[in-house]
């Protein structure tokens, strides 16, 4: 018991070393100066930081949009009461960093220099790494302005860390002692680590300098005369020609709600409502998803399914009838007549609508405005079971009703795609789709990135390296028992299961933890796409299967089936076999890939790793 004691009293020492270096780090008070009309030179995306406590909001992007217009770099015009445009009308020369890319995402959107304001939720980027990259940019000006500041220096941090070495030592050290037969120690004291990080995490961020609170005063004292003199809360988007960066200011203090409603550049794609621009002008549509009873269903299944529902109706029918005939409630004579009549019914509809989808298909010609997938159960192996759609703007009508569609046929799709599909008239399933034009967006999520994603500037802690780094190097000759990495994964494996085409696999270059001893390699794409593949043997080889908590820090979900255990994360898989553990990551700016392909080349490498 005297060392859970000394676990105890460490991990309290280590909460009391956090709290009063949190206390000691926080925020400098920022006292308002007197209502002003003179702007300072900082942008709106850095008022908007240094004014939030430090915290960007979502109005930044929106307010650094319209600071765009006032400058002339592009143009906001208001057609009518329900669309506006965003004209680009000139090249905008030397932007920062994060005005760039909000440019640029515009600029992916527009058809012939023009966008509508509500289309800029569209395209096929990862919002939230796209907003990961901007927040970071607009941090990294605001620390060469002198106003902001991580909370955590990298003394702090490895001062933190280096403390919570150990309690999490002397918890792996009391399960060691209590528990000799096995090598759980290493572990419990990994996981602790991992826990005290993720308690750091929480009081992480930024963090304003002296000169940074004078200059949020400053601003407080600039939004207190805005407010009092200019209506900006009932300005439109389109106004900002005659406000000029008054506007965009108010944006970023909160001033003008609906200007920034009307420009969603960081709001995620409504699923009901989507924005094309088929036939030449802009136009929004609102998507339906109708109820799957037999809408957006195949029809081969749909006629088991049918011939099911009616054995099930027919055969309680009876029971029923049975029992209300004993009554004499109904005749003993039709009691099965009205059995089978109830369950030729039941089985009826679905039959004949397959039926008539199987002998010919409706002609749909369109872009495709939506593309997505919901839950719809769970298979045997508690794998999500999935249902996909695809909703196609023909240009005849401001309703569209999404389609049912196979996942090979849904994954090589992008909204903004001219396609041309097979569509059943009953069901509503797309029997074949060809792509007419591929959307401009496509591929667009490999913004350009200066570089902004490498300063300390981190959400929490997870993005501070805490192990100490092992680089993968040349470990001599394999073990006897462990396939090589680049031989567990091929590029074959990755092209079947999710449809990439890699080069040869390279030496991996990121950090592990020395003690691991694990071998790696990374395979590329000219996407963007990067697949990392790990393996370890040896006693301390199942620890390779924390790696996908302490990457992406949520719940892994068990995969059953594959070698002796495996866990699935987003983008991650890592499984364990008799002879090894393995981990494999994809890392792509469209975001992580659906797990079935995951699973799949788990499956393939326990296969391989499990015959060595």
């Amino acid at each position: 018991m005297g060392f859970w004691f000394a676990a105890a009293g460490a991990a309290a020492l280590w909460l009391l070393l956090l709290l009063a270096l949190a206390v000691a780090t926080r925020n400098p008070e920022v006292r308002p100066a007197p209502a002003t009309s003179e702007p300072a030179e900082h942008s709106p995306a850095v008022v908007d930081l240094i004014t939030g406590d430090w915290r960007l909001c979502d109005e930044a992007t929106s307010a650094t949009l319209l600071d765009l217009g006032a400058r002339g770099a592009l143009q906001i015009e208001e057609i009518g009461p329900e669309l506006s445009l965003v004209r680009l009308r000139r090249d905008p020369g030397d932007l920062t960093p994060y005005e760039k890319l909000v440019y640029d995402h515009v600029r992916s959107l527009a058809v012939d220099g023009v966008v509508a304001t509500g289309a800029l939720a569209e395209g096929s980027r990862d919002l939230g790494r796209w907003w990961k990259s901007f927040r970071k940019k607009v941090i990294a000006q605001a620390r060469e302005e002198g106003l902001s500041r991580p909370r955590w220096s990298r003394a702090h941090a490895v001062l933190l860390t280096a403390a919570a070495t150990v309690p999490a030592a002397a918890a792996g050290l009391a399960v060691t002692v209590n528990d000799r037969e096995h090598e759980g120690g290493i572990g419990v004291a990994v996981l602790v680590l991992a826990l005290l990080v993720s308690l750091m995490s929480r009081l992480n961020g930024e963090r304003g300098t002296e000169k940074g609170a004078l200059a949020a005063g400053h601003w407080l004292g600039v939004r207190e005369h805005l407010a009092a003199t200019g209506r900006f809360a009932e300005q439109p988007a389109a106004s900002v020609t005659i406000w000029g960066r008054h506007l965009a200011y108010a944006a970023a203090l909160g001033l003008a709600p609906r200007a920034v409603t009307s420009l969603p550049v960081s709001t995620p794609a409504d699923d009901k409502r989507a924005w094309s621009e088929y036939g030449g002008m802009w136009h929004v549509v609102d998507v339906r998803y109708p109820s799957r009873v037999l809408w957006g269903r195949e029809p081969l299944p749909t006629i088991l399914r049918g011939l099911a529902a009616g054995a099930f109706a027919g055969f309680w029918t009876w029971i029923i009838l049975l029992v209300v005939s004993a009554f004499d409630l109904w005749p003993r004579g039709l009691v099965q007549p009205g059995a089978l009549v109830v369950g030729a019914a039941t089985a009826g509809l679905p039959i004949v609508y397959a039926i008539a989808d199987l002998g010919g298909a409706a002609a749909v010609q369109g872009q495709i405005v939506r593309l997505r997938r919901f839950q719809d159960g769970t298979k045997g192996n508690d794998t999500p079971k999935w249902t996909y759609w695809c909703a196609i703007d023909e240009g005849r009508s401001r309703q569209v009703r999404a389609f049912g569609i196979s996942e090979a046929d849904w994954a090589p799709l992008s909204e903004g795609d001219v396609v041309k599909a097979a569509v059943g008239r009953k069901l509503g399933w797309i029997k074949d789709i060809e792509v007419l034009e591929r959307a401009r967006t496509r591929g667009a999520g490999g913004y350009d990135d200066t570089g902004e994603h490498l300063i300390d500037a981190p959400e929490n802690l997870g993005e501070v390296p805490i192990l100490a780094a092992g680089r993968d190097r040349d470990r001599g000759p394999l073990p006897a028992g462990l396939v090589g990495p680049a031989d567990l994964v091929t590029a074959a494996d990755l092209k079947r299961a999710l449809g990439i085409d890699v080069g040869e696999a390279v030496a991996y270059s990121g950090d592990l933890p020395a003690w691991l001893e694990a071998r790696s390699c990374r395979y590329r794409t000219a996407t963007g796409v990067t697949v990392d593949v790990h393996t370890a043997t040896g006693p301390r080889s199942p620890y390779l299967m924390t790696l996908g908590h302490l990457l992406t820090r949520v719940q892994g979900r068990p995969v059953h089936d594959v070698g002796t255990g495996a866990m699935l994360y987003p983008g991650l898989v890592s499984a364990q076999t008799g002879r090894g553990t393995f981990a494999i990551t994809v890392s792509s700016p469209a975001g992580p890939p659906p797990p079935d392909p995951l699973i799949d080349l788990a499956r393939t490498a326990a296969s391989r790793l499990g015959a060595a």
